[in-house]
């Protein structure tokens, strides 16, 4: 063969950002569509508590005489949000983003990413402000809430009886003064415990034993949820005791609307811190999933942590580097293929290489001059070594004439292969380490046995004749003289 000609190629500063900036766009192109998904899924699982709050103003009226109108007012925002999150979704169908395979290193390129990521963070912020309406409306159903509580609390005041004698009326009080600053310290209140206990509601047939058994089951259901720390847990059994001492309705009225409420409100914060910290670890999750499939790596599976997340953010960090190291030698590789076409250089054959050390290399066979080509070698690291050799369907040493043959070819390929640099400039490659420029020797000269090589059936591959080279020269020669 030839010099070698050994070299690292690299992208230009302008090129490589291309390639950075696409991925980029791709990552939080993914980001935003999940959380879309998120906040999506969270407004559709609010819906249902329009009806909720419809019986809150109900509720309202009926102990406080507020609220007309607002019931009406209520089903046209609960009728636009609804409308809302269905256009969302038909936006978000629309616009659900593609991991590449492979980049095009061009301005337009990225330009087409940078569009479609501002497509989807402007349905990100659509997304966030109908959420932000909704918090709007619940936050009215607070304020009935706390209209409501106070209705009770006072009803809760007066419920003693007239029968009680003076010393158990000072012991019902002191009690009922307690528990009613414990219930104004915690006066955002699910209304579904008003509910079961509102004094205005009771069933007669219901009777004081029925509603505390149905407080234990509540309290012990709790108990199965796994999740659940083993701080709520102790919590739980704690109330469970408590509860078993209750032996009067407005004891269990308090103890609802204040202990099992406040837990059950500690429960939810809970669920909800962790219902964020799983979806931004789900997001990352998908991340890297996306990662490895561009990559070509074998994906693993990280159960649910924060030991996890910080592992799996190290994989992102390792991957993103590797993948934008592919994307970069395989844009040089399809120019290395253009260039060589386009200097009139034909590929007939291709092959993969594995060494027993594991590595992988790739060799393409383009024609040079009749009888010769040109090898071309892609390393795992990132070189490319070129090499001139005459074509054969075996594997042997060239000839004395052969070997002239080849020099003056090596020459001529030393030639052209300035051209192609430049050329491969022109499309955002330089030589980022030469490693080997060899000139035109003899001791180079070799042949390359085609059999090697996975060619077409269709392709014709003229192997080096010396001898017909050279009557084909002798011809030339007569021909001028004459």
């Amino acid at each position: 063969m030839s010099g070698p000609k050994v070299s690292v190629y690299s992208l230009t500063g302008r090129a490589r950002a291309i390639v950075q900036g696409q991925m980029r766009c791709e990552q939080q192109s993914l980001a935003c569509y999940a959380r879309i998904q998120e906040i999506v899924r969270s407004l559709q699982s609010f819906s249902g508590n329009f009806d909720q709050q419809m019986r809150n103003i109900q509720l309202l009226m009926k102990r406080t005489s507020e609220g007309a109108g607002q019931i009406e007012k209520l089903k046209a925002v609960q009728t636009e949000i609804e409308a809302e999150i269905s256009e969302i979704k038909r936006e978000l169908s629309a616009q659900t983003p593609q991991v590449s395979v492979k980049y095009r290193i061009t301005e337009e390129a990225l330009a087409e990413k940078q569009t479609q990521l501002k497509r989807l963070q402007y349905l990100q912020k659509k997304a966030e402000d109908v959420a932000a309406k909704l918090d709007s409306v619940f936050s009215q159903d607070k304020k009935n809430t706390s209209r409501i509580q106070a209705s009770i609390l006072h009803d809760l005041e007066e419920e003693t009886p007239d029968t009680t004698d003076e010393s158990d009326l000072s012991f019902l009080r002191r009690d009922n003064a307690r528990n009613i600053q414990r219930i104004q310290e915690s006066i955002v209140e699910d209304l579904n415990g008003i509910y079961s206990f509102d004094l205005d509601n009771e069933t007669p047939d219901t009777s004081f034993q029925d509603k505390k058994d149905a407080v234990h089951k509540e309290l012990s259901d709790l108990l199965h949820d796994k999740s659940l720390p083993d701080s709520i847990i102790a919590e739980i059994k704690q109330s469970i005791v408590a509860l078993q001492k209750i032996e009067k309705i407005e004891y269990l009225r308090t103890f609802h609307s204040v202990t099992v409420m406040a837990l059950l409100r500690r429960i939810e914060a809970f669920r909800h811190a962790k219902a964020k910290k799983v979806a931004e670890f789900n997001e990352l999750c998908q991340r890297y999933y996306a990662l490895c499939r561009m990559a070509g790596e074998a994906a693993k599976q990280f159960p649910y942590s924060e030991s996890a997340a910080a592992e799996i953010n190290a994989e992102v960090e390792r991957l993103e580097m590797l993948l934008i190291r592919q994307q970069e030698q395989a844009y040089i590789r399809d120019s290395v293929d253009e260039v060589m076409v386009d200097m009139g250089y034909d590929l007939i054959g291709s092959r993969e290489v594995r060494k027993k050390s594991g590595k992988h290399f790739r060799n393409e066979l383009f024609t040079f001059n009749e009888g010769t080509g040109v090898n071309v070698t892609y390393s795992p690291d990132g070189q490319i070594s070129m090499e001139l050799g005459g074509l054969a369907r075996e594997d042997r040493l060239p000839s004395s004439e052969e070997t002239e043959i080849l020099t003056r070819d090596m020459e001529s390929f030393c030639g052209e292969f300035a051209e192609f640099e430049r050329r491969m400039l022109a499309k955002g490659i330089i030589v980022g380490n030469r490693i080997a420029l060899s000139p035109p020797a003899a001791e180079y000269a070799a042949i390359i046995n085609v059999n090697d090589y996975d060619i077409a059936e269709s392709t014709q591959v003229t192997v080096m004749d010396a001898a017909e080279k050279r009557s084909k020269q002798a011809e030339k020669k007569v021909m001028r003289e004459g």
